[in-house]
């Protein structure tokens, strides 16, 4: 009796070791956050070379949106979900760019206005710069 086994050739993978340790220096990202992240791997050409490019994004984030990132056709549909992009060229050199939303801190009199993801939040401070309840 033969069993098929699912091609999961296609399918989110953890990240690399190597990528995970550019990461970890690049970015200043903790291994256990690195671990939570997953990619997908596929065939691609920069500055005519061939190389294995790779798209990075979070499960956890996905779930929490209620978004199911199965492929990279789902994280193409889904470009808010893509946290950074890159390559693996030949020799085995990393090469990770940043694609996560930017963070923006503003300082208004009295007030501190934080925008994350289309999202503001105003917090009211004291003397001392601490927020207020």
């Amino acid at each position: 009796m033969y069993f098929k086994l699912p091609d999961h050739r296609n399918g989110a993978k953890k990240l690399s070791g190597a990528v995970q340790e550019y990461m970890w220096h690049r970015f200043n990202l903790i291994p256990v956050y690195l671990d939570t992240l997953r990619c997908f791997e596929y065939d691609g050409t920069v500055n005519g070379k061939q190389v294995k490019r790779i798209s990075i994004f979070s499960p956890n984030r996905a779930k929490e949106l209620f978004l199911s990132i199965k492929d990279r056709v789902d994280l193409d549909n889904h470009t808010e979900m893509l946290l950074f992009e890159g390559y693996i060229d030949p020799d085995g050199s990393v090469y990770v760019a940043d694609r996560r939303a930017p963070v923006h801190l503003f300082k208004k009199t009295g007030y501190t206005s934080t925008c994350v993801e289309e999202q503001t939040t105003m917090l009211k401070l004291n003397d001392n710069n601490l927020p207020v309840a």
